[in-house]
């Protein structure tokens, strides 16, 4: 299974936009306070159809977006932020769903920065009377208007440093540096930051730490789907640096066990010579 990331998927917004979703990796937060603001109803209908037409590294999971109001109290769970607005990610259940919807998700969070929009995901929230039957809500998403500062400066972002969770064995270049340094800024859950990679001649191999037995399988939920947002940033990354990048599963690592890791996929860099 594999995914070659084409530049024109993403680059026909870019005319649209006064910043780059690259850009937008190291300048947006997790926004919790909003503005009770409308949102014109043509760019609500503009940030769906972004929702629709991103690419995740498995295009061919059956996925759908629904947008909610925050007046329509539609939604339940801890830690709730009040927004106006609220989009909900479904999805069919298969190998690598939850990779593949943080991937898009993340996407949409950082088209919605570009416009100026705020967002913060929910991941203990859930849709009250679900009337979805065939796809599994994955993730909900809080967006509007910002009550508060929209961005941070680069520095401000408090996350490990690169030695902390990549090994080297093999080059390691210009390529190398703004695909990790872009997964390492991620959002994730609690900011656990929960992905390792060991780089090697032209491949990046990505894993997340296995969580320890209580709270088990949500929180390898959370690490799947944050695994998701760091492969979006690093394909955002490629797509503006002008990187060919295929996404794999190779066998020869599949078949091996890790004691504290689990195997997320490889990214295979394919005109590396030319980049650096």
């Amino acid at each position: 299974m594999h995914l070659r990331y084409l530049h024109n998927i993403s680059m026909r917004w870019k005319g649209l936009q006064t910043m780059t979703l690259y850009e937008a990796i190291f300048r947006r937060k997790s926004i919790r306070k909003y503005r009770d603001t409308e949102i014109d109803p043509k760019l609500l209908e503009k940030i769906e159809q972004y929702g629709e037409d991103a690419v995740g590294i498995r295009p061919e999971i059956r996925t759908k977006w629904k947008i909610l109001k925050g007046s329509d109290k539609r939604l339940a769970g801890l830690f709730l932020v009040k927004a106006p607005y609220y989009v909900v990610l479904y999805s069919e259940i298969c190998e690598d769903y939850r990779k593949n919807a943080g991937c898009l998700m993340e996407q949409l969070v950082l088209y919605l920065h570009t416009k100026g929009i705020g967002s913060c995901y929910q991941g203990g929230a859930r849709v009250k009377h679900e009337d979805e039957k065939e796809l599994e809500p994955v993730m909900i998403m809080a967006f509007g208007y910002p009550a508060e500062p929209l961005e941070r400066d680069r520095e401000a972002f408090k996350r490990m440093e690169l030695n902390r969770f990549v090994k080297v064995h093999g080059n390691f270049g210009k390529v190398q540096r703004k695909l990790l340094e872009a997964a390492r800024v991620a959002p994730s859950a609690m900011n656990l930051q929960p992905w390792r990679f060991v780089v090697t001649d032209g491949k990046i191999h990505m894993f997340v730490k296995k969580p320890g037995k209580i709270g088990y399988q949500m929180q390898q939920d959370f690490n799947l789907f944050d695994a998701g947002i760091a492969l979006a940033h690093m394909l955002v990354t490629a797509e503006e640096q002008w990187f060919d990048l295929e996404y794999q599963k190779l066998d020869s690592i599949l078949e091996k066990d890790f004691p504290n890791n689990m195997y997320v996929g490889s990214l295979l860099i394919l005109n590396e010579s030319e980049k650096i």
